[in-house]
């Protein structure tokens, strides 16, 4: 790659920064990671007090900038590198794709970090018997309503697929097996679509991608 145009400031983990890493990496973007030191003395420099933070240059200014937020970095990125529909309402269908994975994530990282060990088993199973089969049935129905060509609105993918694809990969790690081309196609065709994208296909067999 380039000099990098943008650092993505997170832990050594994939976490809330893995969409923002997967628009950069689709769309070609030369990037750094830059994981926490001292995060007692750093907390206090970061707009919110939280992490993901994109640093970068302001186009406009010429100076550098923090972009806090997940949502707000990865919408950033995906208008500025042209990977959201053209079309307003399928840019607003696709974006509330985009919204319930964030649901998931937030779901997932709460089992896997917050729940205390002896309770992630029940917290599984209930994951596995309740979430799964509604995120299945819900974006199974939004794919299929778009002619079931891997995409959820419109006809170019978009970074809304690249998370769909990151949170099947989260979900199936806890979860294994659970989404797949058995038990939700619509869903697998969507993720292969992304796997089978040059420069994703490239990042996922590179020393890049995090393993967690």
């Amino acid at each position: 790659m380039a000099s990098p145009k943008y650092v993505v400031w997170y832990y050594p983990g994939k976490g809330r920064a893995e969409n923002a890493r997967l628009i950069l990496e689709a769309a070609g973007v030369p990037y750094e990671n830059k994981y926490i030191g001292d995060w007692a003395a750093e907390k206090p420099t970061t707009p919110f007090g939280q992490l993901p933070v994109l640093l970068m240059t302001n186009e406009k200014t010429n100076q550098p900038m923090q972009l806090a937020q997940s949502a707000a970095i990865v919408r950033f990125l995906a208008r500025k590198y042209d990977l959201v529909a053209e079309d307003p309402l399928d840019y607003a269908i696709a974006d509330s794709v985009y919204e319930s994975t964030n649901d998931i994530n937030e779901l997932l990282m709460r089992i896997v970090w917050a729940t205390p060990e002896p309770e992630k088993p029940a917290a599984i199973e209930k994951f596995k018997q309740e979430t799964v089969p509604n995120f299945i049935k819900s974006h199974t129905a939004i794919l299929e309503k778009n002619g079931n060509k891997g995409i959820y609105a419109g006809n170019e993918l978009t970074y809304v697929e690249l998370a769909a694809f990151n949170t099947i990969n989260e979900l199936n790690a806890v979860v294994p097996g659970a989404i797949s081309a058995t038990t939700a196609p619509a869903l697998w065709k969507m993720h292969e679509l992304v796997a089978n994208h040059d420069k994703i296909k490239a990042y996922l067999a590179s020393p890049r991608l995090h393993k967690v």
